[in-house]
């Protein structure tokens, strides 16, 4: 009896199977992102890095945000009274943003007396 011989393998449905997986992945990773608040950060030449720091965001309608949750700036305050002066204090600023907010924020800062505050921008190329 003559056994049967594999000499080539049909390898269509593996490449139809990959071609789904990779459809998928691409599907799923266009709705990974950086950040969980929508903020389109201003462009700078001189843009650096941050070291650890307290982030504040403001979106582009004006809503604050701390640790991705909605704040306004009476809770702000009674946060920012808690830490240390010598904080750093990130600032990020859509920058379709209202300048009213980022100079309230920023009154609030100095009031404060908090000195080391940053602007997040984006670096350009």
């Amino acid at each position: 009896m003559r056994e049967k011989s594999f000499d080539s393998i049909n390898v269509v449905p593996f490449i139809d199977i990959m071609l789904v997986l990779l459809t998928i992945v691409l599907a799923t990773a266009t709705f990974v992102k950086t950040g969980v608040i929508p903020i389109a950060l201003p462009v700078s030449t001189y843009s650096e890095t941050a070291v650890e720091t307290v982030t504040i965001s403001i979106s582009s309608d004006g809503v604050f945000y701390y640790e991705d949750k909605g704040i306004d700036l009476t809770q702000l305050n009674s946060i920012f009274a808690t830490l240390s002066k010598d904080s750093n204090i990130t600032v990020r600023a859509d920058k379709d943003s209202s300048v009213q907010f980022f100079a309230e924020l920023m009154g609030l800062l100095q009031e404060l007396g908090f000195e080391k505050v940053n602007l997040q921008t984006e670096k350009s190329s």
